[in-house]
């Protein structure tokens, strides 16, 4: 997950999780994977807005030249409320959305209790994924390294 999603996911799974009192990990585990999806959702949505946005160089440079009307502050300050007003919009409507969901399956009490998913797991999950997200390829020896040293000690452990 590339920042700042990874405070988007935060802000979205701890109001969430406070709300509904999902303090066990294997409850709090539907939320954060939402958010997660939340995050990859926020990121993609920012590809676009990027490819979208990149006529605007064109009009700094005709700017710059003299033959145009959009000057470097006028774009940014045009880029910059774009992206506080869809990135407003992404939190408000994923926030409504896990809200829901939420709401009904808490509601029936079906909200999942995996009681085999620990606190533990989850920073371990996290941890994978910040090796992931540094996308190189000495990161990803890292975590196979890592993976295989695991299975080692699991496997002597038997």
């Amino acid at each position: 997950m590339v920042p700042p999603y990874g405070s988007l996911s935060f802000l979205l799974v701890f109001p969430l999780c406070r709300q509904f009192g999902l303090d066990q990990p294997g409850m709090a585990l539907l939320p954060l994977i939402l958010a997660m999806m939340a995050a990859y959702t926020a990121s993609w949505c920012e590809q676009r807005q990027r490819i979208s946005l990149n006529p605007m160089v064109d009009a700094v440079v005709a700017w710059g030249s003299g033959s145009g009307r959009a000057s470097p502050g006028r774009v940014i300050l045009r880029a910059g409320l774009c992206r506080a007003l869809w990135q407003a919009a992404l939190y408000i409507a994923c926030f409504g959305l896990i809200y829901m969901l939420l709401a009904v399956l808490s509601a029936h009490h079906a909200i999942p209790a995996l009681r085999a998913v620990t606190w533990s797991a989850l920073y371990v999950a996290a941890l994978l994924g910040a090796v992931l997200s540094l996308r190189t390829r000495q990161a990803y020896a890292v975590l196979v390294g890592t993976l295989g040293a695991l299975a080692l000690l699991i496997w002597g452990g038997n």
